[in-house]
């Protein structure tokens, strides 16, 4: 990022700082360049901005590798869980199809609904002061998530998980802090027996988020969180 002059900003930031923010001359904004954020004091907000570059915004310490694989949702559930998962500081979102999924996406609509995932990673990493967006691969089915997931840490969230253990104790029993960890969760309608199976033989461990019924926009977004909180991502302050 240059030291002075015009801001590398797309013409939907520079519309949010000054029609939505409201900002102007004299203002400090946060802006992202080559993986670092800098103060930044507004010089003008026009048709572009333009600004002097006043410091570097001291980083994160380094984030654990946290997967979130969801299960296609309705609405815009979906949308909740990228933008949500995105804030917590997950690294990866993979989204997938299976028995019950209540979603059938056309593949003709598959790139479209990516492509919106993505744009919400994108804007929630802005909102949270990330300095990375999370990848959002394309939709994969339940068959192929432990190619997808390959190299990682694999916990399945399951409502039937009777007498599983926790993420915490699960990832302590896995006895790698360092690991990259994968956490699968079901759509509306759950994963069955069959499909855990299936990832079970690849792996996975079961787990227990509680003695709680969950939606699963809800539980996508606990099961994340524990897993990062167990991996010391949360909590920690920056710098």
């Amino acid at each position: 990022m240059p030291e002075s002059g015009t801001l590398p900003l797309s013409a939907g930031d520079v519309h949010h700082l000054r029609d939505v923010l409201r900002l102007g001359a004299g203002d400090t904004i946060e802006v992202v360049g080559d993986g670092v954020a800098w103060t930044v004091r507004l010089e003008e907000v026009a048709d572009t901005a333009r600004g002097v570059r006043e410091g570097v915004v001291p980083p994160f310490g380094p984030l654990p590798r946290v997967t979130l694989a969801q299960g296609l949702a309705k609405g815009e559930k979906m949308d909740t869980v990228v933008r949500q998962a995105t804030e917590l500081g997950v690294e990866r979102i993979v989204p997938f199809s299976s028995e019950r999924s209540v979603v059938k996406l056309d593949p003709s609509k598959v790139v479209a609904r990516t492509d919106r995932w993505r744009r919400i990673a994108q804007g929630a990493a802005k909102q949270a002061h990330r300095l990375d967006v999370p990848q959002v691969v394309e939709v994969v089915s339940l068959d192929g998530l432990p190619e997808a997931l390959s190299g990682t840490t694999m916990l399945v969230a399951w409502e039937d998980a009777a007498g599983a253990p926790g993420v915490a104790a699960a990832l302590a029993a896995a006895g790698s802090p360092d690991a990259q960890v994968s956490v699968i969760v079901g759509p509306e309608g759950g994963l069955s027996v069959s499909e855990v199976a299936v990832l079970e033989r690849a792996g996975a461990v079961r787990v227990s988020l509680g003695p709680m019924i969950l939606r699963t926009e809800t539980a996508g977004v606990i099961a994340t969180a524990l897993a990062i909180h167990a991996l010391g991502g949360l909590g920690a302050s920056r710098g």
